[in-house]
């Protein structure tokens, strides 16, 4: 695998040129790349030198029905095989020279190697330059596992995740957010974010987000009445009567509703898609609202109620069936309370 000679005549090479025709340009230079990640080919360098194969455009004038055609071994050059095109190049179906000059190279008449092969310097440093600008600017083919590639770090540092050790921080891949730039990049938080946000990680799930939920709140000293002096507490103070109260300001309501069964055990609490989701929560709620996740499954989804140790917990996954007897309108789905996110410690404070 070091040698030139050694890749052309590989059996993955081998297998390639078999099925040459078929392949797209672009994936067969990708193809080239991974086998030779340890060096800068395919455009690079300012000598093609280091390039393992030649482009070059093919003299057949025929319907150009494949991007690439064959690979073309020729022992008289002192040069790496060739790889010929159907596009591009200065001559071939993609042409750009004038008639008179591409006259001997379409009638093959004598000598006419010796164009092609001076046109072929040039024509290997447009197609490789043509594969690099189109790598440039083609955002998947450059995109690494991860997001670790230089776009894709740009991109989070428009939200705010480019800076060193966030994912550290955050508990959840930074590639994960790639899919939500445009959610994330909102100056506001909306319901409709926190249901896409949801949708990422839970497939076609249905998800609902109400806001305003009112949510009881406990108060740890209650008021009392009475007193003397400075102490003394009255009714024209603004005082909150009685050990808890109402508030709806802080908190939203996200009901989800998977559409698969085998999602619903990675969404309860102890799951590692519910981990994830809070996870994602954090980021994107902070320490602004508070979150009260539900979860409601379809009752045909719930196992049978038996006394067994497996496939039913009580309080999540299992229910008692009701007989219908006066004709209502059963409900089909089972609520369950899953948890609740807060991006503050109430109890800390």
């Amino acid at each position: 695998m070091e040698s030139e000679q050694s890749i052309e005549n590989s059996p993955l090479m081998q297998m390639i040129e078999k099925e040459l025709p078929k392949i797209n340009f672009y994936r067969f230079c990708q193809l080239l790349e991974q086998l030779y990640a340890s060096e800068p080919i395919l455009g690079k360098n300012e000598s093609p030198a280091a390039d393992p194969l030649r482009f070059a455009p093919s003299v057949d004038m025929s319907f150009p029905a494949s991007e690439l055609k064959y690979i073309e071994r020729t022992p008289y050059l002192n040069r790496p095989a060739t790889v010929r095109t159907r596009f591009l190049g200065l001559y071939g179906v993609d042409a750009v020279l004038p008639l008179r000059l591409l006259n001997n190279i379409i009638r093959r008449e004598d000598n006419y190697q010796v164009m092609t092969d001076f046109l072929d310097m040039f024509n290997h440093r447009i197609i490789t330059q043509f594969y690099r600008i189109w790598l440039k600017y083609h955002y998947p083919s450059s995109f690494t596992s991860g997001g670790r590639d230089p776009v894709s770090q740009c991109l989070l540092g428009l939200i705010g995740l480019g800076i060193k050790g966030t994912g550290d921080q955050i508990g959840t891949p930074l590639s994960r957010f790639l899919a939500l730039l445009g959610l994330m990049s909102q100056k506001t938080r909306t319901a409709e974010g926190v249901a896409g946000l949801i949708r990422v990680m839970v497939d076609d799930a249905k998800v609902d987000v109400t806001e305003f939920y009112p949510i009881w709140h406990t108060i740890d000293t209650p008021v009392k009445l009475g007193g003397k002096g400075q102490q003394r507490m009255g009714l024209n103070g603004a005082r909150a009567l009685g050990s808890r109260f109402k508030e709806c300001n802080q908190t939203i309501h996200i009901a989800i509703t998977p559409q698969y069964e085998e999602q619903i055990a990675e969404l309860l609490p102890d799951g590692q898609l519910f981990q994830d989701i809070l996870a994602l929560l954090r980021v994107y709620l902070g320490y602004r609202v508070d979150a009260k996740l539900t979860l409601k499954i379809k009752k045909n989804f719930l196992p049978s109620s038996r006394l067994t140790s497996k496939n039913c917990r009580l309080g999540l996954t299992a229910s008692f069936s009701k007989a219908n007897t006066n004709n209502e309108s059963i409900q089909e789905t089972v609520a369950i309370n899953i948890g609740q996110y807060s991006g503050i410690d109430y109890n800390a404070h």
